[in-house]
C-alpha cells in the first residue's frame, strides 16, 4: 500500500512540474492577449456591429507600426516633439508620462550607447556588490598640489528604473570588470535582478567577497593569508 502511494505522490508530484509551467506560460499569454486586444477592440466592436476576437490585437499591432513610421520622418518628429512638449507642462500627466518615456528609452538602445561597459562596484560595504555602468572612461584629475589621478565616472542606477541613481567618481582600482553586456546590464536592473544571465559571471577581481570579518592581509585559521 505504501509502495502504491509513493508511486502516486511521485507521479502526482511529476504532472505538476510539468502541467504547471505550460499553465503559467498559457495564463500569462492569455493575459497579454486579452490586454493588447481589448485596447482597441470595445471601438471597432461598436463600429462594426459584432465582436471579431483578435482584430485588437491586429489593429494595435498596426498602430504602433504607423506610430514608429510617423516618429521616424521629420514631419512625424516635429509633431511628437511638440506633443512631448505639450503633456511635460500638464500637471500629474507630466510626471506619469515623462517617467515611463524614460523607463522605455532606458530599455531602447538610445541610452545603451551612452554606457560604455558594465563593472561591479563593492558597495554599501564590504561583500555587498553593486551593479554600475561606466559613462566616462579615464581621465584625469589634479589637486591642489599637483597630484594627479587616474579617475572614471560610473553610474549606479537605482531598480527597476535605471534612469534614476547617482553617479560616483572613482579610481580604476575601485571597479571591478565583469563580462555582462549593457543590455544585460539593463536587464537587469529593470528585472530587479530576475531577468538574470543563465552563464556564469566572469569578474575580474572576487577578493572583495572574502570574509569580511577577516580584513584582507590578515592570516586565518589555516594560517594562509587573504587578499
Amino acid at each position: 500500500m505504501r509502495s502504491i502511494l509513493r508511486f502516486l505522490r511521485g507521479k502526482l508530484i511529476a504532472g505538476i512540474l510539468v502541467l504547471v509551467p505550460i499553465g503559467v506560460t498559457y495564463l500569462v499569454l492569455k493575459w497579454i492577449f486579452n490586454s493588447v486586444d481589448n485596447i482597441l477592440a470595445p471601438y471597432i466592436e461598436n463600429y462594426l456591429g459584432r465582436d471579431i476576437p483578435g482584430l485588437g490585437l491586429v489593429a494595435t499591432v498596426i498602430l504602433v507600426l504607423l506610430a514608429g513610421l510617423l516618429g521616424t520622418n521629420v514631419f512625424g518628429k516635429h509633431m511628437l516633439n511638440y506633443i512631448d512638449r505639450g503633456l511635460s507642462r500638464v500637471p500629474i500627466v507630466a510626471g506619469i508620462y515623462t517617467s515611463a518615456k524614460q523607463i522605455i528609452e532606458a530599455i531602447g538602445t538610445a541610452n545603451t550607447k551612452s554606457f560604455k561597459r558594465v563593472v561591479v562596484v563593492e558597495y554599501p560595504r564590504h561583500g555587498l556588490l553593486t551593479l554600475g555602468f561606466v559613462t566616462k572612461d579615464t581621465y584625469t584629475i589634479v589637486g591642489k598640489d599637483g597630484v594627479k589621478k587616474q579617475v572614471l565616472n560610473v553610474f549606479m542606477p537605482h531598480t527597476p528604473n535605471p534612469t534614476t541613481g547617482f553617479l560616483t567618481i572613482m579610481q580604476e582600482s575601485q571597479v571591478i570588470g565583469i563580462d555582462m553586456t549593457v543590455e544585460e546590464g539593463i536587464k537587469f536592473i529593470v528585472s530587479g535582478g530576475i531577468l538574470a544571465p543563465s552563464r556564469a559571471w566572469v569578474m575580474e577581481d572576487t577578493r572583495m567577497l572574502t570574509d569580511p570579518a577577516k580584513p584582507q592581509g590578515t592570516p586565518d585559521s589555516s594560517g594562509k593569508t587573504l587578499g
